[in-house]
């Protein structure tokens, strides 16, 4: 016989599962091919879907995309194309490609190749909710460069080993139950979002400079960027980025100082010092400490580089900025006193 206590125990759980993300998902008939779709969909209306697909024959799908949404998709294995009819135009995304849009409202169509393995992952994304996201946490130049970026066609952006983990981090909300789920996939979703849109502009930029190179080559430098930021203490040498990245040596760091304006060696250091500096304002850790996290074997050579970069040593770096700041406060309010004695 069940408790008062054990009841009420049994209803929690029940109830937080039924106010957790929820997943519906649908089995590919077996006599058309075999896969699954599944969608999730979870705060201010956001809907993550996974598309694992492989037909038997040729599939023509056709529909209308609204307008109240802003899509993500991200192609993980083979390609595919859709032509947008109202617009008249298509789209191709191939393997580790993904492309950014705004519904537009019109009808697209697609063809499902037979035997072809079709992996995709995509995130809906309200425009209003999407709107909130830039007012937030962008300023008014910002805010406009997106707007302009985004909001006009169709941006597509190389799919990073970042990106891939997080998409698939995504699927372990259901270790989390009730409002816990739904805070897990917010974290990934901004996660993501903050380093898409990152790339969306970075990619922007370096396609406006002038300098003759491959789609290939590009790609590989942002990727190169990448890594030594996602692993900056620790930052493979050129050789190892090279490899890592399949581009030569040569135009790996050529390229690199192009886009980048400074050689792969250099940014390494500003990275780090600038790491570096962030946390000795912190002042949770010491010099030493400090020197260790990005990177410098030892603190000696830490604080020569730092002293040189920003002209104070690390361990005196806390306290010059924060009398810096004092100083400055001090000069606008006292402006501000003799403007009133002026008046």
């Amino acid at each position: 016989m069940m408790t008062q206590g054990s009841q009420y125990l049994g209803k929690l759980y029940n109830d937080l599962i039924a106010n957790s993300p929820q997943t519906i998902s649908m089995d590919i008939p077996s006599d058309m091919g075999k896969g699954r779709i599944a969608q999730t969909k979870i705060k201010h209306g956001v809907i993550l879907s996974d598309w694992q697909m492989c037909y038997q024959a040729d599939m023509n799908v056709q529909g209308t995309v609204s307008k109240e949404y802003m899509q993500i998709i991200f192609c993980l294995n083979d390609g595919i194309s859709w032509g947008i009819m109202d617009e008249q135009r298509s789209v191709t995304i191939q393997k580790n490609e993904s492309c950014i849009y705004a519904g537009h409202g019109g009808t697209e169509y697609i063809c499902y190749k037979k035997d072809s393995n079709f992996s995709f992952k995509s995130i809906k994304i309200p425009l209003s909710y999407f709107s909130h996201l830039l007012a937030d946490y962008f300023d008014g130049q910002e805010v406009t460069a997106y707007e302009k970026k985004l909001l006009g066609g169709i941006s597509k952006v190389p799919v990073t080993p970042i990106m891939e983990q997080i998409l698939a981090e995504t699927s372990r909300f259901t270790q989390y139950r009730g409002g816990l789920g739904y805070l897990y996939l917010d974290g990934k979703l901004l996660e993501l979002l903050s380093i898409y849109l990152g790339e969306v502009l970075e990619l922007d930029i370096l396609m406006g400079k002038n300098i003759s190179m491959s789609k290939t080559e590009r790609t590989a430098i942002m990727e190169a960027k990448r890594i030594i930021d996602s692993q900056l203490a620790f930052a493979p040498s050129c050789e190892e980025l090279s490899r890592l990245v399949h581009l030569s040596v040569t135009k790996l760091t050529r390229g690199f100082s192009s886009f980048y304006g400074m050689p792969i060696h250099q940014y390494i250091i500003e990275q780090r010092l600038t790491q570096a500096a962030q946390l000795l304002l912190e002042g949770d850790w010491n010099v030493s400490e400090i020197a260790a996290i990005v990177g410098y074997g030892k603190p000696s050579n830490f604080a020569a580089a730092f002293k040189k970069r920003y002209g104070v040593a690390p361990k005196n770096y806390r306290e010059s900025y924060l009398d810096d700041k004092k100083n400055k406060r001090s000069t606008v309010f006292g402006s501000k006193w003799v403007g009133f004695g002026l008046d």
